[in-house]
């Protein structure tokens, strides 16, 4: 078996929610948008770029005896540029290669710009689309899900949170929070029993938000915080102190991720969990666990390396006692898929982060929708991946 063609597409899906993406609507690159009151960290270090579309990279590889395989490159902007990527680097690698060699593959694309430390982002992504396709191909090969190719299902399905709702800036009116603690009460009667909460704006909109959420769903509801790297270490224990007396199950990327000892010291002064979505290789994860700095390590399929370096990142975490929790944001149902396959196969586990939004690129690409049941998403048991691609839905908007 010989891979004959690898294809990719730019998505740049229009949205159909009525509200914009909710880490866009916490920490989006306009002053409208954010209300900061500290001067330190400076705001420019506190916002980030999202896209006014639903962007990604569909990977689709075909053998010459016809078995496809999809995967996704995570691409919330720039599609374009991690689609060149593959076609211009990584897809001359492989024409021609066995598809079910994943780890050896994996290892010559990462091989390919290690010389020129190209060891996260938009390299990682790329390889993440192909890695995915390649483990799709592999399952439909032997006739097996890909839980069972990684060892077999410790739990299915995998309970997941709703991810996820903004926090508001202190100084926001009652109205404001009122409707914030009603779409808990939404979250809550879908069926969903976890929520994940977006810090960021000022520590008291903070404090003050997750407090409506735990006073609104109660003690037996989990609730969990994402402050995307906006504070320093002593804000970030400040709000990891609130977070602990309301009883939150973890607090994801406190600080900037590049503060490995601020992460370190955290972990020791805070009996709140800490976590980190940024993970991009085992040897950055690495660097982290013997620093006792993370309690739960979040890789993303589609940005970590895919399900080969994923998989090593969740079994390395597991030697430390560290949980495992797939990151899931803005993506397609490949993405969703695939994280699925990993949080049912990986023995630490602990949940899964599953967008709440309308998606343009979810159940509507796919011949049978994915099966998310009383907050439980369930891993596909059909060959690779498990699911049946609609091509004409999924690449409708592909650039």
């Amino acid at each position: 078996m010989k891979i004959e063609t690898v294809e990719t597409f730019a998505i740049r899906a229009k949205p159909i929610d009525t509200k914009e993406y909710w880490g866009a609507r916490a920490w989006k690159m306009a002053p409208k948008t954010m209300t900061i009151s500290a001067e330190y960290p400076p705001k420019q270090r506190r916002t980030f770029i999202y896209s006014d579309r639903i962007e990604t990279v569909i990977v689709r590889i075909t053998t010459n005896d016809g078995l496809v395989g999809w995967g996704e490159a995570k691409a919330p902007v720039a599609a374009i540029a991690t689609r060149q990527i593959i076609d211009s680097l990584l897809a001359p690698l492989l024409i021609g290669a066995d598809p079910r060699d994943t780890t050896l593959l994996w290892e010559k694309m990462y091989a390919g710009m290690r010389v020129r430390g190209h060891q996260a982002g938009f390299w990682l992504e790329a390889i993440a689309g192909v890695d995915i396709a390649l483990w799709d191909i592999l399952g439909k090969a032997t006739g097996q899900p890909i839980h069972q190719l990684l060892g077999g299902a410790f739990r299915n399905p995998v309970r997941v949170y709703a991810s996820g709702l903004p926090a508001l800036a202190g100084d926001a009116p009652e109205e404001a929070y009122a409707d914030l603690a009603e779409q808990a009460r939404e979250l809550r009667a879908r069926g969903f029993t976890a929520i994940k909460l977006a810090l960021g704006r000022d520590i008291p909109g903070d404090i003050r938000s997750a407090r409506t959420l735990r006073d609104t769903l109660g003690e037996g509801f989990d609730l969990f915080a994402d402050a995307a790297g906006c504070y320093d270490v002593p804000q970030a224990l400040k709000i990891g102190k609130a977070l602990e007396e309301l009883e939150f199950g973890f607090l994801e990327m406190p600080i900037p991720p590049e503060d490995k000892q601020g992460y370190a010291r955290l972990a020791s002064q805070l009996s709140i969990p800490m976590a980190l979505d940024s993970l991009m290789t085992r040897w950055e994860t690495l660097d982290f666990l013997r620093r006792d700095a993370l309690h739960l390590v979040q890789p993303d399929v589609c940005r970590a390396g895919g399900i080969t370096e994923c998989r090593r990142i969740a079994e390395l975490a597991d030697s430390f006692g560290v949980a495992f929790a797939p990151h899931v944001s803005i993506g397609s149902a490949i993405a969703v898929a695939a994280s699925a396959h990993l949080g049912a196969a990986m023995p630490n586990t602990m949940t899964c982060e599953y967008w709440i939004g309308m998606n343009p690129l979810g159940d509507t690409v796919l011949k049978t929708p994915l099966e998310l049941r009383d907050g439980r998403l369930r891993a596909p048991d059909g060959d690779g991946l498990g699911i049946e691609i609609l091509p004409e839905a999924l690449l409708a908007e592909a650039v």
